[in-house]
């Protein structure tokens, strides 16, 4: 699709009124810092990092040393000079093609490119960065054309692991490996003589799933993530702003609307219910469904020390598979189904996933001194006498 044209509407949201853009200290991580989520998260948050060396390696924070952590090192990496000699543009289709070649290169598995939409540009920043000179609170000023939107794939094996320490040491490993490709991909741009900037896990001013939608890189799921062809929702996804000429990729439809009406995996599954049986709501000017990001963010404290991020939603996505014939042979047929017939192909679907995978998909693994084994735990409700694992403990066990 040419620059310039307006794309053509995501099925799986759909824009229904006037929008505002978003307050970056208005989204979780800055609200659970405040204390809004409660003392106990907030706490948690800022000591959690404990006596595991991946979780300070990705974490920072707590006793582990800062200057270990390469996601506390690139939040205060200094952004390079435009170079003033501009290579000309004469084709931004054949630009495009060389972008993604280049982001490829880098280490990232999917890109797609779309017009910079500025009601996904935070108007505020909630975090600073000394060497950019910006400070909390500061407004956002992003007057770039155009977001290059990379996917960076976890292993589906240790996804499947959930939750433990594997899955999380995978999911944290995902955020810091996508980091330094978005600054380099960044850099090649300005080095050509336009102005970019990456936007990466700690250090962002967009909001990068809507753009990915718009991008081409997947369709909104039910459980409000962005859900990819090959890799479901194990995509880290990070942004490049830029001015620099290139042609748009259009949203895509991959059956992802149809599937998420009759699935709800991941709502069967959420271990602290926030992910909603029903229809979709209006938010923001937006119809689509809403995550109670509360409830989901409070579920962490249910880690006990054993991970810190859920991914029980990711791996139960039927999206969620290994890259097999069988899968693209799947996810083909419902892509090619007119969309009123998909129902008929998508129930003998998603009967043969509980079938073959589980109602609550799960592998035992050992992997680099890690077990993830189910643990007999503690409830303290009083007078409980059920035996917990660390596997079925919910939030309400922990409050």
């Amino acid at each position: 699709m040419l620059a310039g044209k307006t794309p053509r509407n995501p099925r799986s949201y759909r824009i229904v009124g006037p929008q505002r853009q978003i307050d970056e200290r208005e989204t979780p991580h800055p609200r659970v810092d405040r204390g809004e989520f409660g003392a106990r998260l907030r706490d948690w948050r800022k000591n959690r990092v404990g006596s595991d060396p991946f979780r300070r390696l990705f974490g920072g924070g707590g006793e582990g040393d800062p200057k270990n952590c390469l996601q506390n090192i690139m939040k205060e990496a200094p952004e390079g000079e435009v170079n003033p000699d501009k290579i000309p543009v004469s084709d931004p289709a054949e630009m495009a093609v060389q972008i993604k070649e280049v982001a490829k290169f880098l280490g990232a598995d999917v890109v797609g490119i779309t017009h910079l939409d500025q009601l996904y540009v935070y108007s505020h920043r909630a975090r600073g960065s000394s060497a950019m000179g910006e400070k909390p609170g500061d407004p956002v000023d992003l007057p770039h054309r155009y977001a290059i939107c990379l996917g960076f794939a976890s292993d589906y094996y240790r996804y499947m692991s959930n939750n433990s320490k594997i899955s999380d040491t995978e999911y944290q490993f995902g955020n810091n490996h996508a980091i330094v490709p978005t600054f380099m991909l960044a850099a090649y741009i300005r080095e050509m003589g336009y102005p970019a900037r990456a936007h990466h896990h700690g250090r962002s001013q967009v909001n990068p799933i809507p753009l990915a939608v718009n991008a081409g890189l997947g369709e909104l799921g039910r459980h409000g993530m962005l859900i990819h062809e090959k890799y479901g929702s194990r995509l880290h996804l990070t942004v490049v702003t830029t001015d620099l000429p290139l042609n748009v990729d259009e949203p895509v439809d991959i059956g992802v609307e149809d599937f998420c009406k009759y699935c709800m995996k991941c709502a069967r599954t959420c271990p602290s219910h926030s992910i909603p049986f029903e229809g979709k709501e209006v938010f923001n000017g937006v119809e689509k469904y809403r995550i109670n990001v509360e409830s989901c963010y409070k579920y962490k404290l249910a880690g006990r020390g054993e991970w810190t991020n859920c991914v029980v939603c990711v791996s139960s996505c039927c999206y969620n598979k290994p890259d097999t014939w069988w899968h693209d042979l799947a996810m083909w047929s419902v892509k090619k189904t007119p969309i009123p017939l998909r129902v008929f192909v998508i129930k003998p679907l998603l009967w043969i996933d509980d079938l073959i995978w589980g109602k609550r998909p799960w592998k035992r693994m050992k992997w680099l001194g890690y077990d993830n084994a189910p643990k007999s735990v503690t409830c303290n409700i009083p007078g409980c006498d059920a035996k917990h694992t660390n596997l079925q403990l919910k939030p309400l066990h922990t409050a």
